[in-house]
């Protein structure tokens, strides 16, 4: 009696076991045929020889049609292999695949890199779409499935954004420059962090922006002119203020014309509507710049006045 129980559940597992592993081999054959497609496409004369970003306009235009065409494929393979509803079966497998490549940026937190881990992806896919059209009951385990793929994407974007600030923070760290920062007024924020030159020769400057709440980025002049540019860098020798402001160069002769102290170790220099504070903190200096309008003059001399030497995670919001 034990024995006659216990069998149909292990021919009913043998069976489920048996359609991922086909719906598998579907997912295979789909990759390694895109793939093989991708290549023919990237290497051919036409791709190759096309004028100016033509070659990356098709493989743009690839990208978006394959999912497509790994549909069509799959769905007569799949209905050939005996699995039922196929149709529905390539279109989740396809979609999941899709979504779990487009959404999880392996390069960024899994090591080695993505030319083994995509294509795996894809394959399991199929694997998962085949457990999920099965038949069988509860449903509450494929359901905790689905919500599972469905938290997948705000948590890599998690796991993506505490990896970049990470990231920043080692960059900011070893700088080996003051990361000079003032206190930011109401009504900015700071972004753009960022390091330019040779850590090895000791000639780094960190560079960031200061920007207005109501801007998410600046796409026109206008909205480019609100910003407000900070360099820092080690001082220079053409920086002898008042005769000289020139901070963050070595050329000479000093380009720079005299500036005016208007702080203990700030000094203002103006041109125009081009306005440029120079706050000194021991060996590195800031130099805050503007155009005034539509910056105010008073916002630049706040900023001035309070730089600092600030921790990384200051620059980066970790």
């Amino acid at each position: 009696m034990a024995t006659a129980l216990v069998e149909p559940a292990a021919v009913e597992r043998s069976r489920h076991v048996k359609r991922a592993a086909q719906a598998a081999g579907a997912g295979l054959a789909s990759v390694t045929g895109s793939t093989l497609a991708t290549w023919l496409l990237l290497d051919s004369s036409a791709c190759r020889n096309a004028p100016d970003y033509g070659c990356l306009g098709f493989a743009v235009l690839w990208s978006y049609l394959l999912p497509f065409l790994n549909f069509l494929l799959t769905w007569p393979v799949l209905r050939v292999l005996g699995i039922r509803p196929a149709w529905l079966t390539a279109l989740l497998g396809t979609g999941i695949g899709w979504y779990l490549v487009r959404n999880i940026d392996m390069v960024q937190w899994l090591p080695g890199g993505t030319q083994y881990v995509q294509p795996a992806l894809c394959v399991a896919a199929f694997a998962l779409a085949a457990w999920l059209t099965q038949s069988r009951r509860p449903l509450w385990p494929r359901a905790a499935a689905a919500l599972a793929l469905v938290l997948l994407m705000p948590l890599d974007s998690l796991v993506t954004t505490q990896h970049v600030r990470s990231r920043q923070d080692d960059e900011l760290a070893d700088a080996h420059v003051p990361l000079l920062g003032p206190r930011v007024p109401a009504g900015y924020h700071l972004n753009g962090a960022g390091t330019l030159g040779s850590t090895t020769e000791h000639e780094v400057t960190l560079y960031y922006r200061i920007s207005p709440d109501s801007q998410s980025g600046a796409d026109t002049m206008d909205e480019l002119h609100q910003e407000i540019q900070v360099t820092v860098g080690p001082v220079q020798p053409g920086f002898t203020p008042p005769s000289h402001c020139a901070a963050l160069t070595s050329v000479y002769p000093v380009p720079s014309p005299a500036c005016t102290l208007v702080a203990p170790g700030v000094w203002r220099w103006s041109k125009y509507q081009y306005v440029e504070y120079f706050t000194r903190v021991g060996d590195a200096v800031a130099v805050v710049q503007a155009r005034t309008p539509p910056v105010s003059d008073a916002v630049l001399r706040e900023l001035a006045g309070t730089m600092r030497v600030r921790t990384p995670s200051y620059f980066t919001g970790g």
